[in-house]
């Protein structure tokens, strides 16, 4: 039996894939591939992932973007 995972709220198809290329959502958050390994992000790697317009980071789920 495979286990499913739980549905979500985001529009983010990252969510809807079994083998997701990044480990964290982008817009969420929310982890979408847990069988990443996992790697360091620094400043440098944020800051390029605010230019790209994301809330979140995709390496380490860290909220990058605040809601206004």
């Amino acid at each position: 039996m495979i286990a499913r995972r739980p549905i979500s709220n985001c529009e983010n198809m990252n969510h809807r894939r079994r083998d997701a290329p990044v480990s964290h959502c982008p817009q969420c958050g929310e982890v979408v591939n847990a069988n990443l390994p996992h790697t360091q992000c620094d400043g440098a790697k944020h800051a390029a992932a605010v230019r790209q317009h994301r809330a979140f980071c995709v390496d380490c789920g860290t909220q990058l973007i605040t809601a206004r």
